[in-house]
């Protein structure tokens, strides 16, 4: 689809919604960076584009053994089809993967949830915690925008 009408569909079914704006590019961008540089590895997350009814990846309820893909996701500085809060109503992260540790062996839990809350606070990119998972909003309902954590 022609970017310009994909643009202006999504747009009408952002004011259709009644979502609000949350993060603009100069912050998706700053998350980006900030996960490729500063973390120990790129979190899993799922996430939800504003035309489709479920996320993706459909099931993220347990822990997983792989990291995201931000890049693919988000694109890079210099990606024109990155995805962006035009596209983006949540994105939904587990700051945390487990480690294949053998076949008898359990897997270990990787956490660096302590790490992604420093990056997330001090490039003051809104989010909210329900329970371990972390979100964040590109567009959110009045309800969502409500729960929102914002560090000044």
């Amino acid at each position: 689809m022609e970017y310009d009408k994909y643009k202006i569909k999504v747009q009408k079914e952002v004011e259709r919604r009644g979502l609000t704006s949350v993060l603009n590019d100069t912050r998706w961008n700053r998350l980006l960076q900030g996960i490729y540089k500063r973390l120990p590895f790129a979190p899993p997350f799922q996430m939800k584009d504003v035309l489709e009814e479920l996320p993706y990846p459909e099931y993220f309820e347990q822990d997983v053994n792989y990291n995201g893909d931000w890049h693919a996701a988000i694109g890079d500085m210099s990606d024109d089809a990155r995805f962006t809060p035009l596209q983006n109503p949540a994105l939904r992260i587990k700051p945390r993967r487990l480690e294949y540790q053998g076949r008898l062996v359990e897997s270990r839990l990787l956490d660096i949830e302590q790490e992604f809350v420093t990056l997330l606070r001090e490039e003051r990119i809104p989010y909210v915690k329900k329970g371990n998972d972390y979100w964040i909003y590109g567009y959110a309902t009045a309800e969502q925008f409500a729960e929102i954590h914002m560090d000044s």
